[in-house]
């Protein structure tokens, strides 16, 4: 799915853990890539796993845009923006 990550198994490299997580991140905003996580809430088996992944994997509210749809104009859709 990323052309980073082919291009190192084309040449035979290995993939870092960094590159793998930025070309997970940038297929995930991208809406081409979805990251799975298993876990149970019973005893916090796989909590913290997925915490880390929501900071490593999805994009900030200001780098992805965000659309409503006006019911009052006929569902137009309108952007909403994000304030930091």
């Amino acid at each position: 799915v990323d052309d980073e990550i082919g291009e190192l198994f084309l040449m035979e490299e290995e993939p870092t853990e960094d590159q793998l997580k930025e070309a997970i991140r940038r297929q995930t905003i991208a809406c081409k890539f979805v990251p799975v996580f298993m876990g149970s809430a019973f005893k916090n088996k796989g909590v913290q796993p997925l915490l880390d992944g929501v900071l490593d994997y999805l994009p900030e509210p200001s780098e992805k845009a965000n659309y409503a749809l006006d019911r009052s104009k006929d569902e137009a859709e309108v952007q909403v923006s994000c304030s930091k």
